[in-house]
């Protein structure tokens, strides 16, 4: 398939999709708009060429002069050399300063600009039309005795869409006015009624204006044009109403960023709200003539016996929607990371019973854990492909393969292919990756080995609580494994989240497993019934215990996302469940290195993640290549323990629950540090 047809056949299937959404909304709109900084000078220039390309629709249908074969219609060009040229010195100008990218819809309105001024210049005899819709009904067949062409009604409709359509709008942004903050689900008041109402009846107008505007294109369709000026004519026609449909569908791309970044502004500045809500109108008003618009080019290239992709709106074919073909170099990146990363492990005591409600008092063993961190330097490579609405969907050797550079205390890996994780390998892990990515699931697996520190016994004075010397020592060793698997909802409301902040939403499973020494304390309520205070029961021996967790939860990251020069972000995870845990306590709790009770029970843990980094771009908006750097602190927290049971308190009808028993290990499992991350582009 030739690149023209191609092109022109996205362009007009992604323009039939609801004004509900953008109409050209794809991957490539998403990384050229959807992260920019909210400026309001680049706000404010793009909603003017939302209103200037409403404005130009109307202007060059309805009241400029024309004769077949203009120079002010021929004139309507745009090839990919010229609007290369175009953007540059766009670019360059205010408010743009090389730092924003140019929106292919001022392209067109620049060359429709600059079109309409050849028309206002002096001719050398009468117009034969006063308008292009004129023209149009002239070019078509009579559809009625009386002679009254469908056409001739043009002008009619196209101003009534017009009216119907920023009124809509205005009821639309009412509806949602009178709505806001009332419970979901609550009746309708009679004002929100009557809105409603008044909406219902707009739309009834506008699909009937909608109508009349497919009739006239009907008529059109059916037109003779095979003589002169009839075929002249036709194809005039054809070439202005091609040029508006291809500067309508890339506007149509742009304006849903214009309002998100208004929206922004107008968190700030009030007053900047009606930006807001001009550029809502303007979406509505330059959707309802894009539909129409293109009723009318498919038609008039019936008598022009023209293709539609071979017309001038055509003749450039760098587009927001390139991304739907086979093949786009654009939607194939080549990423490379650089990781260096430092990496903590300590226990964190629990609160005692001056700060907290457990009591250790009476215990005469705990451990102390002294582990050097681990200092990993690595790097990885990936290549990725866009799919139309999914950035980085295929991922060829799924995920990376850390090669390790240099590491010290231990190493660190990461890796993010589901695939691989349920036991495929090769090219069947890369496909069933692809669809996991399809489906919004992301993976991540991270495995920390420790492997330079000590484990320390030590005696407790049991009247006092501290400590009282060294018992024993021996080498430590631990390895952590992590897995989260979870389904990204920021794309189900991919708007919303960006007025958020949201980067990430994961909501989905974590896997955790680790071995170390662990000391359990036996605690019970000291008043049963209250929860209050849990004080010391008895002790078990040094032991080594496999901690292994299923946990649900979720994990969002707050951000601007890697456009901004300088953006901070945070990562916050909280995941809760339990799993089996193996442990002994002396037979006699009075001779400690006696014979042991082994059992088995559920652990249950808590585990919380936060994130604090700072996002750092070296490269242009407008380069292909993007250097990015990200410094962040990371901190992760395990509580963990077994419940050994539930004590019931009834007062008159109401029964309370509290835990009677439990059993924990003294502490929290703390994991901490920095991780300076770059990453190159291509």
């Amino acid at each position: 398939m030739r690149p023209g047809p191609a092109l022109a056949g996205l362009l007009l299937a992604a323009a039939a999709a609801s004004a509900c959404g953008p109409a050209t909304y794809n991957v490539r709109a998403a990384r050229a708009f959807a992260n920019e900084d909210a400026r309001r000078a680049i706000i404010d220039d793009r909603a003017a060429d939302l209103e200037r390309a409403a404005w130009l629709a109307d202007e060059v249908l309805a009241n400029t002069p024309y004769s077949p074969g203009d120079p002010w219609v021929a004139a309507l060009r745009l090839d990919d050399d010229e609007g290369e040229r175009l953007r540059e010195r766009l670019e360059e100008a205010a408010p743009y300063d090389g730092e924003h990218e140019v929106p292919l819809a001022k392209l067109y309105r620049v060359k429709l600009d600059e079109a309409l001024a050849r028309a206002a210049a002096p001719r050398p005899a009468p117009p034969a039309f006063a308008r292009l819709f004129d023209a149009l009904a002239a070019l078509a067949a009579p559809a009625s005795a009386s002679g009254e062409s469908a056409a001739s009604r043009l002008p009619a409709a196209w101003q009534a869409l017009v009216e119907h359509a920023r009124a809509l709008a205005a009821e639309e942004r009412n509806v949602e006015r009178l709505s806001a903050g009332r419970p979901l689900g609550a009746p309708d008041t009679p004002e929100i009624g009557a809105a409603k109402g008044r909406v219902a009846t707009q739309r009834r107008a506008l699909a009937g204006a909608q109508r009349d505007i497919a009739g006239a294109a009907a008529t059109l369709r059916a037109a003779g044009a095979g003589q002169e000026p009839a075929a002249t004519l036709a194809r005039d026609a054809l070439r202005v109403t091609s040029f508006l449909l291809r500067m309508h569908t890339e506007a149509l791309a742009v304006a849903p960023y214009v309002v998100k970044q208004a929206r922004r502004v107008a968190r700030g500045e009030p007053g900047y709200g009606a930006t807001v809500a001009r550029a809502e109108a303007l979406s509505r008003v330059l959707e309802e003539q894009r539909e129409a618009l293109s009723a009318c080019a498919e038609a008039l290239s019936v008598p022009a016996r023209t293709p539609l992709e071979d017309t001038a709106g055509f003749e450039m074919q760098e587009s927001l929607l390139d991304q739907g073909r086979a093949i786009s170099l654009d939607a194939v990146h080549l990423q490379l990371r650089g990781d260096v990363e430092l990496l903590f492990f300590h226990q964190l005591a629990s609160p005692s019973s001056s700060g907290g409600i457990n009591d250790y008092r009476g215990r005469t063993r705990r451990l102390a854990y002294d582990v050097d961190p681990v200092f990993m330097v690595g790097g990885r490579a990936l290549l990725t492909y866009d799919f139309e609405h999914v950035r980085n969907a295929a991922r060829l050797n799924a995920g990376f393969k850390t090669d390790r550079l240099f590491s010290s205390g231990g190493d660190i890996a990461y890796d993010s292919s589901l695939g691989r994780l349920i036991g495929l390998n090769g090219f069947a892990s890369d496909v069933f990756d692809i669809g996991a990515d399809l489906a919004g699931i992301s993976t991540s697996l991270k495995i920390a080995r420790f492997t330079a520190g000590t484990v320390t016994e030590l005696a407790v004075d049991p009247v006092t609580g501290r400590d009282a010397g060294a018992l024993a020592s021996a080498p430590f060793q631990l390895l952590v494994r992590q897995v989260d698997v979870g389904f990204d909802v920021t794309k189900l409301f991919p708007e919303a989240a960006d007025d958020l902040y949201l980067e990430e939403l994961l909501v989905g499973f974590r896997y955790m497993d680790y071995k170390l020494p662990r000391i359990f304390y036996a605690l019970r309520e000291r008043d049963p019934g209250t929860g209050d205070i849990y004080v010391f029961e008895r002790q078990s021996p040094a032991q080594s215990v496999t901690s292994r967790f299923y946990q649900g939860g979720f994990s969002v990251r707050m951000g601007n996302g890697e456009w901004p020069r300088l953006a901070p972000f945070g990562d916050l995870g909280l995941y809760g469940g339990a799993g089996p845990v193996r442990y002994a306590f002396p037979a006699d709790p009075a001779v400690p290195g006696g014979a042991r009770e082994a059992d088995e029970a559920t652990m249950i843990a808590l585990s919380g993640n936060l994130s604090l980094g700072l996002r750092l771009r070296l490269t242009s908006n407008l380069s292909r290549l993007r250097l990015l750097t990200e410094l962040s602190y990371n901190v992760e927290a395990i509580g963990q323990g077994i419940v050994s049971s539930i004590h019931a308190t009834r007062r008159g009808d109401e029964t309370t629950y509290t835990v009677g028993r439990k059993l924990d290990i003294g502490g929290f499992d703390l994991f901490h540090g920095p991780r300076l991350l770059a990453v190159l582009v291509l």
